[in-house]
């Protein structure tokens, strides 16, 4: 039996955003947590590469912030660059319709263009080091 995102209580607008991309049904550690994130329950979810984690997530995030929100008003950790560019990139196309903006900040890359893209960023996408450099100097309040 399938499953619709919108039956999850993804919003028809973020639901057409994924059908825009061919995403249509939910897949399997998505039906599991994300009824539970959107009731606020903390989620642990294992599943292998490809099984759609980052959506398991993004999905709740995008909902339940509100563009009048102070920024930032949520945090995922990665621990490589290259997974916070795909989470920070997935995470922008989901949260557009809702007017969330997404910013990554990860080592490698001058300091000044991601503070910038940080300020008024409602997600921050981030690795553990460059995070604590930007807390350090005070460039991002948690």
């Amino acid at each position: 039996m399938s499953q619709s995102f919108g039956a999850l209580g993804v919003s028809a607008e973020v639901e057409q955003e994924l059908a825009g991309r061919g995403i249509v049904e939910p897949f399997r550690i998505q039906s599991l947590v994300v009824p539970d994130a959107f009731t606020g329950r903390d989620i642990l979810g294992k599943a292998p590469t490809g099984s759609g984690k980052t959506l398991a997530f993004a999905l709740p995030i995008v909902e339940l912030l509100a563009a009048e929100e102070p920024a930032p008003a949520a945090l995922v950790l990665t621990p490589t660059r290259e997974l916070a560019l795909q989470v920070t990139e997935e995470l922008t196309l989901l949260g557009k319709p809702n007017g969330i903006r997404t910013a990554a900040a990860y080592g490698g890359a001058p300091f000044g263009p991601q503070v910038k893209r940080l300020r008024g960023a409602h997600v921050v996408v981030a690795t553990p080091g460059r995070l604590s450099d930007l807390v350090q100097r005070r460039l991002l309040s948690l």
